[in-house]
């Protein structure tokens, strides 16, 4: 049974609004909201590849992945007046009488070729499931100020806290118990994400 869910942002440490950014999405990625992603050398946000210590988080998503076929490019159907990135919106049928003519529908989102990113900061808390090694943990106060790293779990696709990483693994550090639950296996706790970690940091 799974047990992770969306990292999500909580509050922040000085009470303002976390940052949020959207940047163009890496071709070919299906990550899910609430995943912890970086920005490749050619500028695209792609899933965080789970390794990459130093510099290697750019934010969370609040956003799922489009699979694009291309970076920074949406489906290939362009919504004018919204060009440039590849805005878009998925089509249906024909028009009478303009074979060239699509119809999109009413109220469509667009997709623009980026994908929303809260990004790391130090003033950011987040919350994420709590785990160890693949299987639900449950989070205690001894917990609170430890540095841990991260795992995406095979049955959801959603990445935890996981407190079997430690040492040159850290990517984040437990700030305390999410108020919102009742401890137990699996249950949320609130993290920052560690400066050394942060790819936008600067």
């Amino acid at each position: 049974m799974s047990f992770a869910v969306p990292i999500l942002p909580r509050s922040t440490v000085s009470g303002n609004q976390w940052r949020e950014n959207r940047i163009i999405e890496e071709a070919g990625q299906t990550f899910k909201i609430g995943t912890p992603v970086q920005i490749t050398t050619d500028g695209g946000i792609q899933a965080w590849d789970g390794s990459t210590t130093t510099n290697g988080i750019a934010g969370i998503s609040y956003e799922a992945a489009s699979n694009l076929g291309t970076t920074g490019a949406g489906a290939p159907v362009p919504l004018a007046p919204f060009t440039g990135v590849g805005a878009v919106a998925g089509t249906f049928g024909s028009v009478p009488n303009e074979s060239s003519a699509v119809n999109i529908a009413h109220g469509a989102p667009l997709n623009d070729g980026r994908v929303g990113v809260n990004i790391a900061t130090n003033d950011t808390i987040f919350s994420a499931a709590f785990g160890n090694a693949g299987s639900a943990a449950t989070p205690a106060v001894t917990n609170v100020g430890v540095q841990y790293g991260m795992s995406k779990e095979t049955a959801s696709g959603f990445w935890y806290v996981d407190s079997s990483k430690t040492g040159g693994s850290v990517v984040v550090e437990v700030v305390g118990l999410d108020p919102r639950v009742v401890p137990a296996a699996g249950t949320q706790v609130l993290f920052t994400i560690l400066p050394a970690a942060q790819q936008l940091n600067a």
